[in-house]
């Protein structure tokens, strides 16, 4: 059994530290803002500081041979006040990866983009998620940044459902048209690859996520279609003056959603123009 950690390269603990700024620079923002303590779901409030769960990037995201991917949910789950990083470890150690929608569905995504769309579906869940997580443990190389629209963490201990009033408040106390910290976010972590867990379902104020990912950067979204249903949309993204690959999929955690279908055949015929 592993014992997971992240070990940073002397570069990546760099890298680390300016994203710290831009993390600290969050909560002053939000603390300023918002005086008020916070009701996010875990039958106590507590104040903005309290509820922020800072984002981060894993080992050898920016290795220059990867590709940089970066997933964005819509927020953080009963980790108010830590770094997402920190019990993500914690999740890894439980042995219970296979499991887990949300970081299955994420590894066999990341597995597929690292051998080129070559491997089919079938293949990849026989090799399983948690020994594509052990591999990348043992080579210190994940690759990959997972970030949220939201930071305040909802911290219901039953309803996993998201938390629309936390997560628009967090935008609101974020006053994006003044600071541009989540263009910050994005610019400090220049990904080449975006995938996106279906936040635009109405659940954030569109208005919000246009100051986040605004429209006029999407270029010529189109839908892919399972059965006469919509699995994805994708399109070219305009960020730091490249155009990059961006891919809507179902949220990772949908639990009605095939694996096969509705996430990793349709990143694949994306990226690589084929699916397998």
């Amino acid at each position: 059994m592993y014992n997971y950690k992240f070990d940073f390269s002397d570069f990546e603990q760099k890298k680390n530290e300016e994203l710290q700024i831009i993390m600290n620079d969050w909560i002053l923002q939000v603390s300023t803002k918002n005086k008020k303590t916070i009701d996010n779901g875990n039958k106590t409030k507590r104040s903005p500081a309290r509820c922020f769960a800072k984002d981060g990037f894993f080992p050898g995201y920016f290795n220059k041979k990867n590709k940089k991917i970066l997933f964005i949910g819509r927020e953080p789950r009963r980790i108010g006040g830590y770094d997402f990083r920190d019990t993500t470890k914690e999740c890894f150690d439980e042995r219970t990866v296979n499991n887990n929608l949300w970081w299955r569905r994420i590894l066999y995504i990341v597995y597929g983009i690292r051998h080129n769309g070559e491997l089919s579906f079938e293949k990849v869940k026989k090799i399983t998620a948690q020994k594509i997580l052990n591999e990348m443990y043992e080579k210190n190389d994940y690759g990959f940044a997972c970030i949220n629209i939201s930071k305040y963490s909802n911290d219901h201990p039953e309803d996993w459902k998201s938390n629309k009033d936390l997560i628009n408040l967090f935008l609101e106390d974020s006053e994006l048209e003044k600071t541009h910290l989540f263009k910050r976010e994005l610019d400090f972590l220049r990904p080449d690859i975006i995938i996106t867990a279906n936040l635009w379902d109405g659940t954030i104020n569109e208005g919000f996520l246009d100051l986040c990912l605004p429209n006029k950067n999407s270029l010529n979204l189109k839908a892919i279609t399972h059965n006469k249903e919509n699995t994805a949309e994708y399109g070219k993204y305009k960020l730091c003056n490249k155009e990059i690959e961006f891919i809507d999929l179902y949220h990772f955690s949908h639990p009605c959603k095939e694996d096969k279908n509705y996430y990793y055949n349709p990143v694949m015929k994306v990226l690589f123009k084929n699916k397998k």
